[in-house]
């Protein structure tokens, strides 16, 4: 007579899964296969225990591990345990399972989750609080305690392989018990069942160390019995396919591990063995802390170590102290605060509020020597860790020669207030050399935002007229009407709205320059007018016949074609000519692109000293964009996306997010940029993944709900891109 028990209900198993409970000692997996559902003992009958240990009986060998017997000359089973099955029946919505009346008790969930990526979940969350240990001994501890909930143990052991001896040695033991099997402890790797571990990759379970040691007496399982272990889990570990060890699971009760356990480990058995590897090699580092010291004060660069901006240097190295002129004791006392200046302060702090651990920040600023000199230095800070309090790590690099030689090369690139290495800028910069001096009309042609007014200007203090006006008319501003008013003034009483007599233009540039801004927009009336000043000087205000005579050099300015505007009717031919002494034509910025660099850097100095901002240069993405822009507004453009950028950055450098929403939404087509690379799919799910992370704060949950897939998923997958 059998009873039935509940065991789970047919809703938590989904097709293709399965869930386990506990029976008394047994554990039971229940499987459901598209709707069926089946009951077997989840211990798995023999887990690949090396025969060459067996015990050997004429022509019959024993595995040591689970009994199972072979004819050596056959090599065919004699004797193959069956996995134990048990009778099952639905009753309503909840599974029953037929056991021996004396252990009819309701199965219980064993120690494991019913849905996979639950359990998935759950796991990668464990390993993420791992992760923060960052010395073998911390991982340890992590393990120790952290996977408690997923492999319940008594005790947990590491053992690496030792290169020099090629053993496997223990390196970590925790117990709630007495510990025989110390740290220290070696065991050889060539012959022994751990060799098959090892090469394998595969986990092993011992059921019950008293039933291997009555068949098997090694050393290891009678010193496991003696700690009072009864059960074990061996997991190996592997870096980049390469063995370098193993961590042992061990538990008080018998066949307390099982396959479930060895599926909750797998996923994370690689970043167990990497983080457990670099917690090593991080003792070995820190047992060679007096060699690191050496390095620290042998380096070129200058290196500090403080808590924050505001707090006092920790540590400084020699070179630190030398550059600053300070002592090594001085600088303790000091933080960065104190040695900038308020500016520069405000645009580093806010520059490292964004410095996460182990992602470099590099940006520029000046620190005051003792002697209350500004040096100007270049910073890689990052974030670091050290007994759980986080420090900056600053590497500075002296950039004050760099920046004199940027100084020289901006003047020699430079003409006032006018920036370029171009060939075409140099040669407008010669020519303004030598007709600045004369009184030459200059008529100054190219397309809207190519900087005609700074050209003008340029020329005017660039002649003996430095000191008298520079008188701008903007020719398309004012109706023809008016403009001729404006340009040589009126009597009272010329026209209806003329109550007094008003000086002109001409008469305010007297003895200076008259830049004539946009002169093809001049009526043909007011051409010949112009043209009667430049021919002798001489002007009649409107309403007056009285001559006037001035001394004015003129500057004018199009962006129109003159000579088309003359084919059509719309300009004279003979003012043209009059203009037209001494051309200069501005390139369009496509047209000179190596003098974008030099125009981003003028004009982050301009508004750094108008916004009393710290901006140093721009990264290497937006450098990108701005050189691969084709600028229809030319100069002036350029201008207004610095000046925006600004408005939007803090601090540090101008990054992509800074720069107008239109001009990064083509270059921001990943599409177009998948379709640039030799494998388009790949390109185009590494951006996507890597943009949701973003979007995400690297949150892989949240990553993995946005995009529709699992944690496990998203986890294969940043790994294989």
């Amino acid at each position: 007579m059998v009873k039935w028990v509940n065991a789970v209900k047919t809703s938590v198993i989904k097709p293709g899964q399965s869930a386990v409970v506990k029976l008394g000692d047994d554990n039971v997996a229940i499987f459901n296969t598209g709707g069926r559902f089946y009951a077997i003992n989840n211990a798995c009958p023999h887990q690949g225990g090396p025969l060459s240990e067996g015990t050997l009986a004429g022509e019959v060998i024993t595995c040591p591990w689970h009994g199972w017997q072979y004819n050596l000359k056959s090599g065919c089973p004699i004797a193959t345990p069956k996995v134990r099955t048990y009778p099952l029946r639905l009753d309503g919505d909840v599974i029953q399972i037929a056991i021996a009346p004396e252990a009819a008790t309701d199965a219980q969930p064993a120690d494991a989750v019913f849905e996979e990526t639950t359990e998935t979940d759950r796991v990668y969350e464990i390993l993420e609080q791992i992760q923060l240990g960052k010395t073998l001994d911390e991982v340890f501890e992590n393990i120790y305690t952290k996977l408690q909930n997923i492999v319940p143990h008594n005790r947990l052991g590491i053992a690496l392989i030792d290169e020099a001896s090629g053993n496997l040695v223990q390196r970590k033991t925790k117990s709630n018990r007495k510990i025989l099997l110390n740290n220290g402890f070696a065991a050889q790797i060539a012959g022994s069942s751990l060799e098959r571990i090892l090469n394998s990759g595969e986990a092993r379970i011992i059921e019950d160390f008293r039933e291997i040691l009555t068949k098997r007496p090694a050393n290891w399982t009678r010193l496991m019995v003696q700690e009072g272990m009864r059960s074990n889990l061996t997991m190996p570990l592997k870096v980049q396919g390469k063995p370098i060890g193993v961590v042992f699971f061990t538990s008080e009760k018998p066949r307390a591990f099982s396959e479930v356990h060895v599926g909750s480990l797998k996923p994370i058995a690689g970043q167990l063995s990497i983080l457990i590897e670099k917690g090593h090699w991080a003792g070995k580092l820190a047992e060679s802390n007096r060699r690191y010291r050496t390095l620290f004060e042998m380096a070129n660069d200058a290196i500090f170590i403080c808590p924050s901006l505001t707090e006092a240097f920790v540590t400084v190295n020699e070179n630190f102290c030398t550059w600053l002129g300070y002592t090594h004791q001085e600088l303790t006392r000091l933080s960065l605060r104190d040695l900038m200046h308020p500016n520069e302060f405000q645009s580093a702090r806010e520059t490292l509020e964004a410095l996460h651990l182990r992602t470099p920040i590099t940006f520029q600023t000046e620190l005051y020597r003792k002697n209350k000199r500004l040096l100007p230095l270049e910073i890689r800070a990052i974030r670091i860790e050290y007994h759980g309090r986080a420090f900056i790590q600053g590497f500075t690099r002296d950039v004050s020669e760099v920046k004199a030689l940027s100084e020289q090369l901006r003047v020699h690139h430079a003409f006032g207030n006018l920036i370029g290495k171009n060939r075409q800028m140099q040669e407008i910069f010669e020519l303004i050399r030598l007709v600045a001096p004369l009184k030459t009309t200059v008529l100054i042609q190219g397309e809207s935002g190519t900087g005609k007014e700074p050209i003008a200007h340029a020329i005017h203090h660039n002649s003996e007229r430095v000191e008298k006006p520079f008188v701008r008319v903007n020719c398309a501003g004012l109706v023809d009407s008016l403009l001729e008013s404006e340009l040589f003034g009126h009597v009272k009483g010329a026209f209806t709205d003329a109550i007094a007599t008003r000086e002109g233009r001409f008469a305010a540039a007297d003895r200076g320059t008259l830049f004539l801004d946009e002169i093809g927009e001049l009526s043909l009336g007011t051409q010949a007018k112009l043209l009667r000043v430049l021919q002798g000087g001489e002007f009649e205000m409107v309403g007056s016949t009285e001559t006037r005579k001035v001394d004015v050099r003129i500057i004018a300015a199009t962006n129109r074609v003159l000579k088309t505007e003359i084919e059509a009717g719309r300009f004279r031919e003979d003012l043209y000519y009059r203009l037209n002494v001494v051309p200069i034509i501005l390139p369009p910025l496509r047209e000179r692109r190596d003098d974008i660099p030099l125009l981003i850097e003028h004009f982050i100095e301009h508004f750094n000293k108008q916004t009393q901002k710290s901006i140093h240069g721009v990264s290497p993405d937006v450098l990108e964009i701005l050189m691969e822009y084709s600028y229809p507004g030319n100069v002036r453009q350029l201008e207004n996306i610095i000046e925006h950028a600004f408005v939007k950055s803090q601090g540090g450098r101008i990054e992509k997010q800074h720069l107008p929403a239109d001009l990064i939404s083509s270059q921001d087509d990943i599409v177009a940029r998948a379709l640039k690379e030799s494998n388009p799919l790949a390109a185009l799910e590494r951006e996507l993944v890597q943009r949701v992370l973003e979007q995400s704060d690297g949150k892989p949950q949240l990553a993995a709900q946005r995009l529709g897939i699992s944690r496990t998923t998203l986890w294969r997958k940043c790994k294989a891109l």
